[in-house]
């Protein structure tokens, strides 16, 4: 969204706040869902990172204990 849609959308908002509350709430936790989604599932995202890396340094402990024998 560009600064002109922003302002409108807020404008609209706000209007639309004096004649129904819930219409406005309801367009602002829209607006703001993706995000709040996004951020729901980050962790998701970095516990699979952390596993990822920690069978990477289990494996590389495993070839260096093949090399010691």
């Amino acid at each position: 969204m560009n600064t002109v849609s922003k302002t409108l959308f807020w404008i609209m908002t706000i209007a639309l706040g004096f004649v129904n509350p819930l219409i406005s709430i309801a367009l602002v936790v829209i607006y703001y869902l993706p995000k709040i989604i996004s951020d729901a599932c980050s962790p998701c995202s970095e516990v699979l990172e952390e596993t990822e890396v920690d069978y990477d340094i289990k494996s590389y402990s495993d070839d260096i204990l093949e090399d010691m024998k």
